[in-house]
């Protein structure tokens, strides 16, 4: 070995052992930090379609040392239980709330009522505060025309678009781009609130549901996959892939929660420490998601991130 090569590699011993004791160094210090505390109050009555998301989220927190109380509501989309438990959060110690808002208008005039104090990072909708310091979502009009044109594609010409209460903000906003999407196209569609069978003998030839609880509601009754009806959706669960994979569901519009997990703790925990870095918005990518790309090997991650 000449005096170059052996030169070298005392330098790369040298900077290795130093890359060693930083990485140590900074886990000591980590661990001497006081934790952060942060509640995640979603809309949903049960953790179902937040696996994903949970585990980005543990991820994060397990990085930037936080504690998170993942919180439920009793009854979908009550903007009063959600305000409610906005204010005991923060009165039994979170120093950052991420929310996935149950409403807009009325969880608005709540929010601004209420005595919350500490920074709220929205994830998947919009709501004009000042108390909302950072927001996480996809373009959810984007992925309402994305999904229309899909349809189209797919030869549908007579449809029904199933809102539910259709109070939150990302629902208005991918009606409004599925309408648009429609508009252009040609594309006849009926959007209620109901459940949908009751256009079930109209002709119609797909039905759309425009959020994850919807879709698997309209998937596990069945009843339009049987009789050759087309289901479309929004999600991110196992279980909705599932129905993919068995030919019940035609395509799923799909955002990587585990990533909106991740990012959204990551941003509260920098909103708390007054850290400055990043976006105020930060938009993610979304996919269309088809039986066929299930298992292809560059949907493998997104898609299954456990494994």
């Amino acid at each position: 070995m000449g005096k170059i090569e052996r030169a070298l590699m005392y330098v790369l011993a040298a900077a290795l052992a130093i890359a060693l004791a930083v990485t140590f160094l900074g886990g000591i210090l980590k661990q001497g930090e006081d934790a952060v505390t942060i509640s995640v109050i979603v809309h949903d009555k049960d953790d179902i379609q937040w696996k994903k998301f949970k585990m980005g989220m543990d991820q994060a927190a397990a990085e930037y040392n936080a504690e998170v109380n993942f919180v439920t509501l009793y009854d979908r989309n009550d903007v009063g239980q959600q305000a409610e438990l906005m204010e005991r959060e923060a009165e039994n110690g979170a120093q950052a709330i991420i929310l996935s808002p149950a409403g807009d208008g009325e969880l608005l005039e709540a929010l601004e009522e209420a005595s919350v104090q500490v920074p709220l990072i929205l994830i998947g909708g919009r709501l004009e505060s000042e108390k909302v310091k950072r927001e996480i979502t996809a373009d959810q009009r984007a992925m309402g025309y994305d999904l229309g044109m899909a349809m189209k594609k797919d030869g549908v010409e007579k449809c029904v678009i199933y809102t539910g209460d259709g109070t939150q903000s990302f629902i208005k906003d991918r009606l409004e781009g599925m309408l648009q999407a429609f508009e252009t196209s040609g594309v006849s569609c009926t959007v209620t609130r109901e459940q949908p069978e009751t256009y079930f003998w109209q002709g119609i030839e797909a039905v759309a549901a425009l959020d994850d609880s919807l879709t698997m509601e309209l998937c596990t009754d069945g009843m339009f996959y049987y009789y050759g009806k087309k289901v479309y959706g929004f999600g991110s669960s196992d279980q909705l892939l599932k129905y993919l994979d068995d030919g019940e569901l035609e395509l799923l519009m799909y955002v990587n929660s585990y990533d909106e997990g991740y990012l959204s703790l990551r941003e509260a925990v920098r909103e708390i420490k007054k850290d400055k870095r990043g976006e105020e918005s930060t938009v993610l990518a979304y996919y269309e998601i088809r039986r066929e790309r299930i298992y292809q090997s560059r949907y493998q991650k997104l898609l299954f991130p456990a494994s």
